[in-house]
């Protein structure tokens, strides 16, 4: 229910007049109040360079950082697949084991207009919206003819140009668009690249890279993308959309191998009847090559690397939606393919190795939504849904044969499974109530399952003191929380402020028994904040802030070498103030961002404890007719600093990576 209001959204308008920046405060107010999202135009005047960073100026949104780009998204503590992450309403899942292609990093900012979100377990129109959900929804073209032309450029040789040419009228409409991202490696605040902290032989201060690739590139990216609609009667359209993206050379100093190239083709077909009915089909594929090539510890290795995984995932699905007057009614299904096939001189002299055991996950759910404002002042949500998973490995066990066996399962958790089916129910409450016509109470109720990914329960790599192993016993894991809101608003002001308490039954946590790193459940809870508010000074000078905090715990089970009852990876208390003044033709705008000190760690992981920070951000800009111009510096004082959650835990621990150093930007674009 908590899809609390972003307030940088209001101070991240195009330069609209007082009177317009008002308009959307009001407007942004009488939204509704679980439901929240970032625009595209707010997106493009920050130096976000993926949708991971993009989204960290929202209240309870953090981060983690392998490198310079594919940032991922945390919800409250929630993390990889706690959370959704749709684009368009499809599943998109990256071929990384360690995430070094998260399912946000799929997609270009130039095909964007505006990403939605809901914090907690209120959605009910998707499959496994644990912690929350992400969905990043594409342009569609207005009526005649588009041209939107982007450059962005900023330190360390970031450039990012994009094109983007549509026409429509009343019965077709057609887009096409391009983009491409280049960038080197970061500086940190005292003045070292990102990958000087790199994780990996020889350990730091040395850097694990070879010496001619510390300032190589540190990605390349280029995207290309389609969109074709047809209105054959009223009310009736048809949309054909495709996407593919060429990502090559991206460094991930966090982890020990990077990415040779990253491949994603997403391809989505809706036909819709109005707002009443809509019928989707979907299909993403992710190709992923990833070694340490580029790194000291393939020196001496007969081939161009003593380590190597490749990775593919492919998803189909499909929805159908239909609403009769208060009510919405949905069908989904989809399957999941994962594969991973990895490669070392070390342990096995590139013998090949199943990692991800080409696993399916075939899924099945219906669900059911009423929405009804019972009396001027009340207004009731619920939903219901009920999915069935089954979860199976594909790979034949060999028995003996290194590349798949059960031998390893059978030894850590002594089961030679390799299928599951789960059948499980969610549901949710919310309730809002205008106690006074600037003052609304919201309160929810939800409950949202999620099974575990084929990483958790199917991951197969031996070798070494600790093979890292999946565990078919595990069930999935059970959100209840427990929302409380309350949101005032004037017309001249907007403050939002939520308390959420969450109890998670069989939470999957990553576990270092003395035979192997494996999965384990646990129950956790997770209780908060939110606090957002933004307020008109006098005339054109607006002031905007926030902050949010978390705190994770889960039990323990010493039998398991489970002792520490902080769960890992959850962020601190972090702020953020601001001022903004705005003519309408130019604004000028600073904040400065901190964050608290993290002492809750998990030290069965081995994770660390990180010190609090702050910054300041600068940033200024100008519309002229159909052009705009964006200027900013972001660390204007160029602290060196390490956000908590930038940094691998376990199995493969990697380096701490430092957040850039002072950086430049300036975004410069034209459109009609």
């Amino acid at each position: 229910m908590k899809r609390i209001m972003l307030l940088s959204a209001l101070f991240s308008v195009p330069l609209f007049a007082q009177e317009l920046l008002l308009k959307e405060v009001e407007v942004k107010g009488k939204r509704e109040t679980f439901k929240d999202s970032l625009e595209i135009r707010e997106v493009r005047e920050s130096s976000a360079k993926d949708v991971g960073e993009a989204l960290i100026r929202l209240e309870g949104i953090n981060k983690v950082r392998k490198g310079s780009i594919a940032n991922d998204v945390v919800i409250r503590g929630f993390k990889k697949d706690d959370i959704n992450v749709l684009i368009d309403d499809s599943e998109v899942h990256g071929a990384c084991p360690n995430r070094m292609d998260p399912p946000s990093f799929h997609v270009d900012f130039a095909e964007v207009e505006k990403i939605e979100l809901i914090k907690g377990p209120f959605d009910i129109r998707h499959q496994g919206s644990m912690g929350g959900l992400v969905n990043i929804i594409t342009k569609k073209p207005g009526k005649g003819f588009g041209l939107k032309l982007n450059l962005t450029a900023g330190s360390f040789s970031y450039f990012n140009p994009s094109a983007t040419i549509s026409y429509g009228d009343d019965r077709f409409y057609a887009l096409f668009g391009y983009s491409y991202r280049y960038s080197k490696p970061y500086k940190s605040g005292e003045g070292k690249k990102v990958t000087e902290y790199s994780a990996g032989h020889p350990t730091p201060p040395n850097s694990a890279y070879k010496p001619d690739k510390l300032n190589s590139k540190a990605f390349e990216i280029n995207t290309y993308w389609g969109k074709l609609g047809f209105k054959p009667i009223k009310d009736h359209e048809l949309e054909l959309s495709y996407t593919r993206q060429l990502a090559d050379h991206v460094l991930y100093p966090a982890l020990r191998m990077d990415a040779i190239y990253d491949n994603t083709d997403r391809l989505n077909l809706t036909y819709s009847v109005k707002d009443r009915i809509r019928l989707q089909f979907y299909y993403t594929a992710v190709e992923h090559d990833m070694t340490d090539q580029y790194r000291q510890s393939s020196n001496g290795a007969p081939r161009p690397y003593s380590m190597k995984t490749y990775a593919e995932t492919k998803t189909y699905g499909g929805r159908l939606e239909a609403k009769l007057l208060d009510f919405t009614l949905g069908l989904e299904a989809y399957q999941r393919n994962w594969e991973a096939i990895n490669y070392r001189r070390m342990y096995n002299n590139y013998t090949p190795v199943h990692m991800i055991p080409d696993v399916d996950i075939t899924s099945l759910g219906i669900f059911g939504e009423y929405d009804k404002r019972l009396n001027p002042k009340l207004r009731l949500v619920a939903g219901i849904r009920l999915d069935t998973t089954k979860s199976e490995v594909n790979a034949r066990d060999g028995a003996t044969n290194p590349e798949f066996n059960t031998n390893l399962y059978s030894t850590v958790h002594s089961t030679r499974s390799t299928s599951k089916t789960d059948t499980y129910p969610s549901g949710n409450l919310q309730l809002f109530y205008e106690i006074a016509p600037q003052l609304e109470l919201f309160a929810g109720l939800g409950h949202s399952v999620r099974v575990p990914d084929p990483q958790e329960r199917y991951i197969y790599l031996p070798g070494g003191m600790q093979p890292w192993i999946g565990n078919p016993k595990l069930k999935p894991s059970k959100n209840t929380e427990l929302d409380l809101g309350i949101k005032h608003q004037t017309k001249s002001s907007l403050t939002k402020a939520a308390v959420f308490y969450s109890m998670v039954k069989d939470y999957i946590t990553l576990n270092r028994r003395s035979n192997a790193n494996t999965y384990e459940n646990v129950d956790a809870t997770f209780w908060g904040f939110e606090l957002s508010t933004s307020y008109n000074l006098y005339k054109n000078l607006f002031l905007f802030g926030g902050a949010s905090y978390t705190q994770g715990r889960k039990d323990t089970n010493l039998a398991k070498n489970i002792n520490d009852k902080d769960v890992a990876e959850v962020p601190p208390l972090k702020g953020r103030l601001g001022l903004r003044y705005d003519t309408g033709t130019w604004f000028v705008e600073g904040e400065t961002l901190a964050s608290g000190t993290q002492s809750r760690v998990d030290s069965d992981l081995g994770e660390q404890k990180t010190s609090g920070w702050a910054i300041v951000n600068l940033k200024a800009g100008l519309d002229y007719k159909n052009f705009r111009l964006i200027a900013g510096v972001d660390n204007l004082f160029d602290k060196h600093y390490f956000e908590h959650l930038s940094y691998l835990r376990h199995p493969f621990r990697g380096a701490k990576v430092p957040e850039p150093g002072r950086s430049f930007y300036i975004t410069a674009s034209y459109s009609f």
